[in-house]
């Protein structure tokens, strides 16, 4: 075995030309050895640019053993069978030793599979290798009980939550693409925990940053919400998509993106993890979202991005690209050959501009096969310890403040005037005011959501009380949505149910609670959404089961959405407090008469 006696360094490398490596060269690539051997027995011989290159980078590379089966993917097989004038594409191969290796590519000695004797060597781009030659099996061992312990909640991960965390640990670059309420948030914390990064940022929609603060919060107060322009940053930084602009922003000159410039707080801040929940919101990689988060992944070279969703591919293998391209997947470093391969992506001349059509899909079964170690995804009804019902609260950041601010403070200053005794009806009348209120400022994060479902392809139950919001929701989807509110009759009622159940191209069922909680079967239904509360409890319960009945036979997932800090929060709290201490038999009244007490002895949910 040769010795390398004249290791140089950086420095020495670069100061020097290719040539003038060679002479020093006592390493073991062949081909840099057959390079050095021409130059000094032939006079004529000289080194190309791209030579002189591989020379220099690799020149205290030292070749080792692979001995390791490869699998091509079908382009490339291709591309070897028309090269080499094969009879039939080699789709796999034996790499003997690795001579070399860049970003982009690998430089090997191989032999074509289907013949030992055929030693050749190759430049192989690792866009066309289906599997990681590099994959190394990292062995994790978490303590659960001590997450048990901090979680303020008490919560025990479920078993399929175990492996999400363990996968997260040892995929530093990976896609966690479970199912809606299969706790992917919850995972993603505590591997953040365990894994002890510094300095986590969260990128969410707007309607999930007070959701992640409260989650973030069960385990440790090192959290802030970065609003506007100001950054303000804890161990734990969650900022929304839109709000990220501000301190990532493009000029644009003509119709070119032609500068990108980072703030210098959240450049300084330098996140070692970077989460990023809901990221099919980041598919399109030409949209300024999509090119924000991916230069976010390339400028700041965080040492694990995670990415979150349940629709890793809403549509098509297109939008799947830039979630693969953000991770750093090889199958994602060339976008015309992904698009081509796996899109039956077409090129052609529109006007002056070339036009690419990528609409299509194909090689499926080699994406999968060369992403299924960077993306881990289960569906509930693969996931045998999840209950039928899964009921979560959504807590929502009140956009118009000032607003809300008046109609509360309206409804305090009548309470001074009608003293201790009060008038029931009147204090009725301001809190339905109050109430409407909210329930208008929900609308946008339900249809976000209902959004979502549909995208999944999940039909979806949205409940109110008021007929202002159902009239925003109807006004919204129009022909896709039916609705039952009070004052139609039963005939009316059941030809929306049927619509329902039956129509395909029926997607969303509003009701309001009391009308429609009751007596009618919507198991069409995986998902409900309750976008404002109701006084009593089993209301609640009675729409809830209206998709959850005889019938279903998939796990529904329930929503509250809350706006934080207002008459909402402080309702849901009584709520649940008499809900745990008397079932569901309190009604209208008693909920009424708390929640004034509450107000009384000093609440404020301004």
């Amino acid at each position: 075995m040769s010795i390398i006696v004249n290791m140089l360094d950086i420095k020495d490398i670069k100061g020097l030309g290719g040539e003038e490596l060679l002479k020093s060269y006592e390493g073991r690539n062949p081909y840099i050895n057959y390079m050095k051997k021409k130059y000094l027995t032939e006079k004529s011989y000289f080194l190309t640019t791209n030579q002189s290159k591989y020379v220099k980078k690799f020149f205290n590379f030292e070749p080792r053993s692979m001995n390791k089966v490869i699998e091509l993917t079908n382009y490339f097989a291709e591309q070897l069978k028309e090269e080499y004038k094969l009879k039939v594409p080699i789709k796999k191969i034996l790499i003997e030793t690795l001579l070399a290796e860049s970003d982009k590519a690998l430089h090997v000695i191989c032999k074509f599979y289907k013949n030992q004797k055929d030693v050749k060597l190759l430049w192989i781009p690792k866009t066309q290798l289906i599997e990681d030659i590099h994959y190394e099996e990292i062995e994790v061992e978490v303590d659960y009980k001590k997450y048990e312990e901090l979680d303020k909640r008490g919560w025990k991960a479920f078993g399929h939550q175990e492996e999400g965390i363990e996968f997260l640990l040892k995929n530093p670059k990976c896609i966690l693409a479970d199912d809606m309420g299969l706790g992917k948030t919850y995972q993603s914390i505590v591997a953040a925990l365990e894994c002890d990064a510094e300095r986590i940022l969260i990128v969410c929609p707007a309607s999930l940053k007070i959701n992640w603060m409260r989650e973030v919060q069960n385990f440790c107060d090192d959290v802030s919400i970065i609003k506007g322009k100001h950054w303000d940053p804890s161990r734990f930084t969650i900022i929304n998509y839109d709000i990220l602009k501000n301190f990532h922003t493009i000029e644009e000159r003509g119709k070119k993106y032609e500068e990108w410039e980072l703030r210098r707080e959240i450049v300084e801040f330098n996140p070692d993890l970077i989460i990023l929940d809901e990221a099919h919101f980041v598919k399109n990689h030409k949209s300024i979202r999509g090119k924000i988060l991916k230069d976010l992944a390339t400028r700041f070279t965080p040492e694990r991005i995670w990415l979150l969703t349940g629709t890793p591919i809403a549509n098509r293998p297109m939008d799947y690209y830039n979630l693969l391209s953000i991770i750093d997947s090889p199958v994602a470093r060339n976008w015309v050959h992904y698009a081509r391969t796996y899109c039956e992506g077409i090129r052609f001349r529109k006007g002056r501009r070339y036009i690419w059509v990528t609409k299509g899909a194909s090689n499926l079964e080699e994406l999968n096969d060369k992403t299924k170690r960077t993306i881990l995804r289960r569906k509930k009804e693969e996931v045998l310890d999840l209950p039928d019902k899964l009921i979560t609260p959504v807590y929502l950041e009140l956009q118009n403040v000032e607003g809300y601010k008046n109609v509360w403070e309206e409804y305090l200053t009548q309470r001074k005037l009608d003293g201790k005794k009060g008038n029931p009806a009147r204090d009725l009348v301001e809190m339905t005011l109050l109430r409407t209120f909210i329930a208008l400022e929900t609308v946008p994060y339900t249809i976000e959501k209902t959004d979502e479902a549909l995208e999944l392809g999940k039909k979806t139950i949205i409940f109110c009380n008021f007929n202002d919001e159902m009239d925003a929701f109807m006004r919204y989807y129009g022909e896709k949505a039916v609705c039952i509110r009070g004052g139609m009759s039963d005939k009316q009622k059941q030809h929306a149910v049927d619509r329902f159940q039956e129509d395909d191209s029926c997607k969303v069922f509003i009701g309001q609670i009391k009308a429609a909680g009751v007596g009618l079967t919507l198991t069409a239904a995986e998902i409900v959404i309750m976008n404002s509360l109701d006084w009593v409890p089993g209301n609640h319960e009675q729409a809830e089961d209206r998709a959850y009945r005889i019938g279903q036979n998939k796990t529904v997932n329930i929503y509250y959405m809350l706006i934080d800090d207002t008459i909402d929060t402080l309702v849901w709290d009584i709520l649940n407090e008499k809900k745990k201490v008397i079932g569901t038999i309190m009604g209208e009244d008693d909920i009424i008469i708390e929640f004034i007490k509450q107000i009384e002895n000093g609440s404020n949910s301004i």
